[in-house]
C-alpha cells in the first residue's frame, strides 16, 4: 500500500525513544472497515475506542469526523475538507512559529504547502471517520489505520517504533498525533542536504529559484519522514522501489491536490487547535461514573480520590498523581461524577503546591532555582511540541507538574535561551528514580521571572498587605512603593502568586505580612501588581551564619556542603533514625552578623531527609495565627508552647534587639511565639 509511513519517523525528534516492538499485523484493531483513496475515507478504520473513549473525541472533534452515513459522500467529503484545512492551517503554523519565532512568511507558506501535501500522500487527511462494519451494522467512530494496521492516524506513527507513545494517545488523539509526528518532518526540512535541492541553495534570486529552492526542501523532509534519515533524497535514485511514492509526493505539493475540496481559505478552525496541541487538561470531556474508593474522580474541574469516607481533591486533573500519597487509585483512567454526587462526603481541598512537594520527594516549589546537568528538550506543553534543547544550566521554576502517580515524572516550566531567544516552555527533570541526575535544587543566579528571596519589587497598584495570603487586611501599601521579598507563597493551578513582606507604614510601624504578586496560569499578570525595583538599602529578608545563604526553598541556611539548624524535633527524631548520631543534638559554633550562636550543623544529604519533603520543616506546620510562618508545638518547664521559624530579616531582628532581645536569640531562625507575636502591630 502507499501513503504509509514505514520506517522509525521519529527516532531523532525530541526525546521519543524509537525501541522496536514486534507487534501483530492490525494490533488492537478491532472491528476493521474498509475506504477509498478519497479525503477523508482512507482505507482502513479500525474502533477508535480501542486507545480512548469516543465522548472525548465527540467533545473535542466535533466536525472533523467524516460521516460516511452522509447522503452525498462527496458533499461530505467537501464539508470535512472545509472542517480539516483550518485546523492544520492553524496547527502547522502555530508549531513553526513556536520552533522558529523569525520565520519568514515565504518558509511558513512552504512548510505549510509541504504539510498538506505530506497529509495527502499518507492517507488523504484521514483521521476519524463514522463508518459501519457491514450493511445493516451501527455507525462506530473508527480511526485511521494503514500499512496492514502498524501505520496509525492521519501521520501514520508506525506502532513497531512508537509502541508506548501510541498507548498514550499520540495516534488516537489527532492534534498529538500531528504535533508528535510533525517533529521529525520539521527535523528533516532543517536538514536538507545541498544534494537534495537541485543546486539552489538559498532562498534567494528570482521567483522561480525561491520557489524551487522550498519546494526541494520540502520533498527532502518528505522522503526522510517516509523513509528515514538515509532516504533524504530517495527520489533521484530512480531505482528505489519508493520512488512513486516522492513523486506523488511531489505531485500533491505541485498540484496543491487537496485545494478542489476546500472553498474557503480563511475559515476559522472550529476546535481549540492549540488547547489539544498541548494535550490541556481542560480539553477531555470525560463520561459519568460512581464515587468509589481506588478510582480518580473528576468533580467538577477538581481531581479527587476517595480517603475512607473524604474526598480529597485538588482543583485541577493535571494535578492528580500528587493525589495517589493520600489514597491508590487505578491510574489510566478518570470517571467524572457530580458535586450532587458528593453530598454524603466529607471534602479536603489541597493546595497543589503543598500537596506535590509533600508526595513527591526531592519536588522542587514554584519560584525556585533549579540546575539541570544536561541538555533537556523545552516543549510547548507539559506533553506538547519541541521547542529546541535548553542548555544545563540554572533556572527558576516557572510551574511543576508530576506525571505518574508510580513514576513520579517532574516536569518544571522554565525560561531558556533557545534558538538565540528567551523562551518559556517544560523540560522533564526525570522520575522518582533518576531526578537527582536530572535536576537539582540550586541557588538562583541571576534575576528570575518571579522574585527570589531578597529581591526587592516595586508594587505597581495601592497593594493590601494582609496577615496570611489572602487573609486578613493589615494596610495598603502605596502604588510604587519598594519593597523586599522575603518568601514566596503559590495557591492553587493558576499559580496565584503571594509575596512576604517586611513594611514599614507611613504611620512608622514595621508589619510582616503578604501581598498578592499576580498569577502565572494560563498566562502571567505578574507586571501587573509588582515589578522588579533597584535595592534602596542593604536590608537582609533572613540573616544567615558566615559564608551561607538562606535557602528559600528548604527554608534554611545552607552552605556548599551543609545546613544549618535550628531544626525541628521531629527532624532531629529523624535524624537520629537515620544514623546521624551525636551530630543530630550537638550545638557547634557558628557567627551571624559578627555575633556568636551555637546551631546544629548537619551535612546536607542527612538534613534533607530528616526535615522531609513539605513545605514546612518536618514536624512543623503553617500557622494563620503567626503571619502564615511554619511553628511547632515545644514543651518546655513542662508546659507546651509554640516555636516561630523564619525567615527573619534585618528590620525584625532590629526591632527584636530594639525589644532587649539576646543577640544572638535575635539572630536564630527560631523564636518563641511570645517573641515573635510581641512584634506584630
Amino acid at each position: 500500500m502507499r501513503h504509509l509511513l514505514m520506517t522509525l519517523l521519529l527516532a531523532v525528534a525530541g526525546s521519543a525513544q524509537a525501541a522496536y516492538t514486534a507487534t501483530p499485523n492490525d494490533w488492537a484493531c478491532t472491528n476493521k472497515v474498509g475506504g477509498s483513496w478519497t479525503h477523508g475515507r482512507a482505507p482502513s478504520g479500525c474502533d477508535a475506542s480501542a486507545f480512548g473513549p469516543d465522548s472525548f473525541v465527540r467533545g473535542n472533534y466535533a466536525g472533523v469526523i467524516f460521516n460516511d452515513a452522509a447522503t452525498s459522500l462527496t458533499v461530505e467529503r467537501q464539508r470535512y475538507m472545509q472542517s480539516m484545512y483550518p485546523v492544520i492551517r492553524d496547527a502547522s503554523d502555530r508549531y513553526l512559529r513556536s520552533r522558529k519565532p523569525a520565520v519568514s512568511a515565504r518558509e511558513l507558506e512552504a512548510f505549510q504547502r509541504g504539510t498538506y501535501a505530506l497529509l495527502r500522500q499518507e492517507t488523504f487527511w484521514s483521521h476519524y471517520r463514522d463508518a459501519q462494519l457491514s450493511t445493516g451494522q451501527p455507525y462506530v467512530l473508527k480511526m485511521m489505520r494503514g500499512d496492514s494496521g502498524h501505520g496509525h492516524g492521519m501521520m501514520q506513527v508506525d506502532d513497531r517504533y512508537h509502541f508506548v507513545q501510541l498507548q498514550e494517545g499520540k495516534g488516537w488523539n489527532m492534534m498529538q498525533n500531528f504535533t508528535y509526528a510533525i517533529d521529525i518532518y520539521y527535523a528533516a526540512w532543517e536538514a536538507a542536504p545541498a544534494a537534495c535541492l537541485g543546486g539552489v541553495t538559498a532562498p534567494t534570486g528570482t521567483t522561480a529559484q525561491v520557489d524551487e529552492y522550498w519546494r526541494g526542501r520540502a520533498r527532502s523532509a518528505w522522503s526522510a519522514y517516509n523513509g528515514g534519515p538515509t532516504k533524504v533524497c530517495r527520489w533521484q535514485n530512480t531505482a528505489d522501489a519508493n520512488v512513486a511514492k516522492d513523486n506523488g509526493y511531489r505531485d500533491n505539493y505541485d498540484n496543491r491536490l487537496w485545494l478542489p475540496d476546500v472553498a474557503n481559505l480563511n475559515q476559522a478552525a472550529g476546535i481549540d487547535v492549540a488547547c489539544l496541541m498541548d494535550n490541556g487538561p481542560s480539553c477531555p470531556v470525560p463520561a459519568g461514573g460512581t464515587v468509589e474508593a481506588g478510582k480518580l474522580l473528576l468533580v467538577g474541574s477538581a481531581a479527587c480520590v476517595l480517603n475512607g469516607s473524604t474526598l480529597e481533591c485538588v482543583d485541577d486533573v493535571r494535578d492528580a498523581a500528587c493525589l495517589a500519597g493520600r489514597a491508590p487509585f487505578a491510574e489510566g483512567s478518570i470517571t467524572q461524577v457530580y458535586v450532587s454526587q458528593t453530598a454524603g462526603f466529607s471534602r479536603v481541598d489541597h493546595n497543589r503546591h503543598q500537596l506535590c512537594r509533600a508526595q513527591v520527594p526531592g519536588l522542587q516549589s514554584l519560584a525556585s532555582a533549579i540546575a539541570t546537568l544536561k541538555p533537556l528538550d523545552l516543549r510547548s506543553a507539559p506533553d506538547g511540541m519541541v521547542l529546541g534543547q535548553a542548555p544545563a544550566g540554572t533556572y527558576q521554576v516557572l510551574d511543576f507538574m508530576v506525571s505518574g502517580a508510580t513514576q513520579q515524572t517532574r516536569l518544571y516550566r522554565i525560561r531558556a535561551l533557545v534558538n538565540g531567544v528567551l523562551t518559556d516552555g517544560w523540560i522533564d527533570a526525570g522520575t522518582a528514580a533518576t531526578h537527582a541526575s536530572v535536576a537539582v535544587g540550586a541557588a538562583p543566579a541571576g534575576a528570575g521571572v518571579i522574585a527570589y528571596a531578597g529581591d526587592w519589587v516595586k508594587v505597581v497598584p495601592n497593594l493590601n498587605m494582609r496577615a496570611t495570603p489572602g487573609g486578613t487586611l493589615l494596610v495598603a501599601i502605596p502604588a510604587g512603593t519598594p519593597v523586599q521579598v522575603k518568601e514566596v507563597f503559590g495557591t492553587a493551578s493558576a499559580n496565584n502568586l503571594y509575596y512576604r513582606l517586611e513594611y514599614t507604614h507611613t504611620d512608622g510601624v514595621l508589619r510582616e505580612g503578604w501581598i498578592f504578586a499576580g498569577n502565572l496560569y494560563p498566562t502571567s499578570t505578574l507586571a501587573n501588581w509588582a515589578v522588579p525595583a533597584a535595592a534602596p538599602d542593604a536590608t537582609k529578608p533572613a540573616l544567615c551564619p558566615n559564608g551561607t545563604r538562606y535557602d528559600a526553598h528548604l527554608r534554611q541556611c545552607m552552605s556548599t556542603s551543609q545546613t544549618y539548624g535550628p531544626f525541628t524535633a521531629a527532624a532531629v527524631q529523624a535524624c537520629l533514625d537515620a544514623g546521624g548520631g551525636a551530630v543530630c543534638t550537638a550545638n557547634r559554633a557558628t557567627v551571624v552578623e559578627g555575633v556568636a550562636l551555637a546551631l546544629p550543623i548537619w551535612p546536607k544529604a542527612l538534613a534533607a531527609v530528616a526535615n522531609g519533603n513539605g513545605d514546612c520543616p518536618r514536624g512543623a506546620t503553617r500557622s494563620a495565627a503567626h503571619r502564615f510562618h511554619c511553628t511547632e508545638a515545644v514543651v518546655r518547664n513542662g508546659t507546651t508552647e509554640t516555636d516561630v521559624f523564619g525567615p527573619f530579616g534585618s528590620a525584625l531582628v532590629n526591632a527584636c534587639l530594639t525589644r532587649g532581645g539576646a543577640p544572638a536569640a535575635c539572630r536564630s531562625n527560631r523564636w518563641p511565639a511570645a517573641t515573635f507575636l510581641a512584634l506584630q502591630p
